[in-house]
């Protein structure tokens, strides 16, 4: 069994106005008028339409057409009338971030496959900017089209040219980042917690940006578990993001210790594809082959035993496959991002990990996809009968489950809390949140205001209610800045 969480962002400026785009394409916001920062009375009124997606994200185009993926995983557009346009069919079984690029283009996180897809709506045509993510959801742009995504199981965002694919990573040591926005003057960048309940607040540096700090937490959230790195040595195994895979303990060299990734590009310096490589597996040497991702990308040698990547050589993501000696499965990417046979194991691995342990022990799992290091601990709160080794670090809670992050051009930070249907407002740095609304609805994963196209206005903030694939529409008062027309 794997231990799924139930799935499957310095102070925001009150002075700055809201960016415009000058002919040279920088953002400039000198004789910008100042904006009206005078919000609706709370709770906020709202209203209600039926008849859109179900997806993660949405986002709105220069047509006046809410942009998303249906259930049938179609990326599509819907307008105010009902009106639908294929953009492009079969595009992804699992859409995540989405957003409109400079020119029109759209941009979307396929959270299964693990890539950014870049589609030309007037065309169809569609193509990988990057791939190799481990889990990409919330995604936000910033002024000059670049994009930030927030990769779940790694605790990073990434920054991503979507013309060259070229990246960084801009963030690390986050715990389940999720949704990303920034402040009006682009200086500060919101990062959520899905599950921890927390915003972190990320300043520009420079070319770069600074280490993350918390902004705020919403009421009864858990906040940050333990990390792992905060009492082991730098180079130790650790347990990834939530206990998804293995990683390594590193410094950011400000004294914050995290669980980095651990990916052994080593082990293949000067190698060819298929050829021999060891690497290593909770302090173990591991036999495997050097591989990448995609076709391409620099090779390593994966931490996952061989039997189990070979049986999915040459095939894609949901074929049949059989391990010899394990049985039959399905091909699917490990947390290191490479296709392999996953076969439900006779023995959990979670409780085959704690078998002759007390509980508080140091323990492992010993799973083919997503090993982990944890603590032997009562395992009933995951419904299991015998003590189970919880990868250390791993939150489950009904609260604190952030989900969309976004900032109004006056510097107010919203963000929902999907399986509790709160939508909150952060006014300022460490301050208690203010309850916009409470929705009917136990998925409300991200919002966004309108662009002021065909109906969907400027001051009202809409949220994707994933339960009845309808869209809340808040009546906040307050402009957002980001949703731009045409660019």
């Amino acid at each position: 069994m794997i231990l799924f969480l139930l799935a499957c962002t310095s102070d925001p400026s009150k002075e700055s106005s809201p960016p415009i785009e000058d002919d040279s394409g920088a953002m400039d916001s000198a004789d910008s008028p100042e904006p009206v920062c005078e919000p609706a009375p709370l709770p906020v009124e709202k209203d209600y339409t039926v008849g859109f997606t179900s997806a993660e994200d949405f986002a709105f185009d220069a047509e006046g057409y809410l942009v998303s993926v249906d259930p049938l995983g179609n990326l599509i557009g819907v307008n105010r009338t009902g009106d639908i346009k294929t953009l492009l069919p079969s595009a992804t079984t699992y859409a995540a971030g989405t957003r409109i690029l400079p020119g029109g283009d759209i941009l979307f996180c396929d959270a299964l496959e693990g890539s950014l897809v870049r589609v030309d709506p007037s065309t169809g045509a569609a193509r990988v900017v990057l791939s190799g993510f481990n889990y990409p959801n919330g995604m936000e742009l910033d002024q000059q089209g670049q994009a930030y995504v927030a990769e779940q199981i790694t605790g990073t965002v990434r920054k991503v040219d979507p013309d060259s694919g070229a990246s960084e990573v801009v963030v690390y040591g986050l715990y389940n980042p999720n949704g990303v926005s920034f402040s009006p003057d682009y200086e500060t960048m919101y990062v959520g917690s899905f599950g921890a309940g927390v915003v972190w607040a990320v300043p520009k540096e420079g070319d770069g940006w600074g280490e993350a700090r918390v902004y705020g937490t919403t009421p009864e959230s858990p906040g940050i578990p333990p990390d792992f790195c905060d009492t082991a040595a730098v180079g130790a195994e650790c347990p990834q993001n939530g206990g998804y895979g293995l990683g390594l303990c590193a410094d950011s060299g400000n004294g914050d210790f995290y669980c980095g990734p651990a990916i052994d590009y080593d082990a293949c310096t000067g190698l060819l594809e298929g050829a021999d490589c060891t690497s290593t597996r909770f302090g173990e040497s591991l036999s495997q082959r050097c591989q990448a991702v995609a076709e391409g990308e620099e090779l390593f040698c994966p931490r996952t035993p061989e039997a189990y990547t070979a049986a999915c050589k040459a095939k894609v993501q949901g074929d049949v496959c059989n391990v010899p000696g394990k049985g039959s499965g399905s091909c699917y990417p490990t947390w290191e991002g490479v296709v392999a046979c996953y076969v439900n194991p006779a023995v959990d691995p979670y409780t085959a990990g704690c078998v002759g342990l007390e509980l508080g022990e140091s323990c492992i799992v010993d799973d083919s996809h997503y090993p982990s290091i944890g603590t032997c601990e009562d395992g009933a709160i995951f419904g299991l009968s015998d003590n189970a080794c919880i990868p250390t670090g791993l939150v489950y809670d009904e609260h604190g489950g952030i989900d969309g992050v976004n900032v109004d051009q006056c510097g107010n930070l919203y963000v929902t809390e999907y399986i509790q249907g709160n939508v909150w407002r952060f006014s300022q740095e460490s301050a208690e949140p203010e309850l916009v609304i409470k929705l009917n609805s136990s998925w409300i994963p991200n919002l966004h205001w309108g662009n002021g196209v065909e109906g969907w206005e400027k001051d009202v903030l809409y949220v994707m209610d994933r339960d009845k694939r309808g869209i809340f529409e808040l009546k906040v008062g307050i402009e957002g800045f980001t949703e731009r027309v045409g660019w």
